[in-house]
């Protein structure tokens, strides 16, 4: 009897033909739309290149009133910039990806190109990538500004692998499963060595996936501290079931949760240094930015020093402070001096940049705010 050395690990034969790709992402806020509607000339973006190839450079290009025959548009183009270090006449192939971005950073319109093929200086595009009617300047204009992203996927299709699937040479490789491997021990508190305890309910867990994940906890089981020596870990600060979704986070790397503990996993990723889980957080609380939440995000942004999201929020309320003023959420900010401070300048400065200076003091009045250096 004769047996395969591939035995139950061998695939059908076959070939896979693949093509290595690049793609290169950029986002082009264009400030104070209407100032260039008004003056009328092309813009130019800054060039990029994608993170793996920088020999291809991209920029884009935008006539804020069309071309002639298409004044009602936006017209916008991708070019191949001349600086790109390929050699002349060599072609590359693309499928560009335009967005335009809403206020919250949410994809409002997008618009693909098929697949082209560019050399140097070449440049294809959209005479009229979009209509500016009422929808153009309600939605996706955000406090005046214009926010393209744009997406490349090229080519230049001289990277063709094949696969051939034959009975005597491959071995069918199964995908790393690290990451459920480390949730099961998780759940099943198998080897565990310390103990998180929040208001009576305890957490097993590893000291060393803990310190591995977080530089407070390797500081913590590393040098002579009570959590060290007791095996345990004291948590009055954070809820339980925040504690639950950051020792998921830590295990696993993922945050299934994330939309509803938002809020206070930013503190927890704060407290233990769990920088990814912070700059997710902040992503999420961004993305779901209201009327009704606006105070509380800036509230936590101003307490862990996320200046990016302070800015973002700020400015956010400073589109909406009619509707932010009639929260509960703005009663409760105004208790911190500095941080209304801030809030009401910034209002202030920008009804003074419209020319609304009748509006100013009225409006800090009714916020029973008064501001004296506008």
């Amino acid at each position: 009897m004769s047996s395969s050395v591939c035995g139950s690990f061998c695939k059908s034969s076959g070939c896979k033909t693949k093509i290595h790709y690049d793609i290169a992402s950029y986002v082009w806020t264009i400030e104070d739309f209407h100032f260039h509607e008004a003056k009328g000339e092309r813009l130019v973006s800054p060039m990029f290149s994608s993170a793996t190839n920088n020999q291809v450079k991209w920029y884009l290009s935008v006539l804020p009133n069309g071309k002639i025959d298409a004044k009602d548009f936006v017209s916008l183009y991708i070019y191949m910039s001349e600086h790109s270090s390929l050699e002349k006449g060599k072609e590359v192939f693309t499928e560009p990806t335009f967005y335009i971005l809403n206020s919250k950073g949410k994809e409002e319109f997008h618009l693909a190109m098929s697949i082209k093929k560019f050399v140097h200086s070449t440049h294809w595009g959209f005479n009229e990538f979009i209509k500016k009617d009422a929808k153009f300047r309600n939605n996706m204009l955000s406090n005046k500004a214009l926010t393209i992203r744009c997406e490349i996927k090229f080519s230049d299709m001289n990277d063709i692998a094949e696969e051939c699937n034959q009975c005597d040479c491959k071995i069918g490789v199964p995908e790393c499963n690290l990451s459920e491997n480390l949730e099961t021990l998780f759940k099943n508190q198998e080897f565990t060595d310390v103990v998180l305890s929040v208001n009576g309910k305890d957490f097993p867990a590893h000291k060393n996936i803990l310190a591995a994940r977080s530089p407070v906890f390797r500081a913590m089981f590393t040098h002579s501290t009570k959590e060290k020596e007791l095996n345990r870990v004291d948590i009055e600060d954070i809820s339980e079931q925040v504690v639950d979704e950051m020792l998921k986070y830590i295990y696993t790397g993922k945050c299934l949760n994330l939309k509803k503990f938002a809020e206070g996993l930013l503190a927890a990723a704060n407290k233990y240094d769990l920088y990814q889980l912070k700059t997710m957080c902040v992503k999420t609380l961004f993305e779901g930015l209201s009327v009704e939440n606006a105070t509380s995000v800036l509230t936590l942004a101003d307490m862990y020093g996320v200046k990016e999201l302070k800015n973002k929020v700020i400015k956010f309320i400073v589109s909406n402070p009619t509707e932010v003023m009639g929260t509960e959420g703005w009663k409760n900010i105004r208790s911190n001096f500095e941080l209304a401070d801030e809030v009401c300048l910034a209002i202030a400065k920008q009804l003074k940049q419209h020319g609304k200076n009748d509006f100013i003091k009225f409006y800090l009045k009714k916020w029973n705010y008064f501001q004296t250096t506008v």
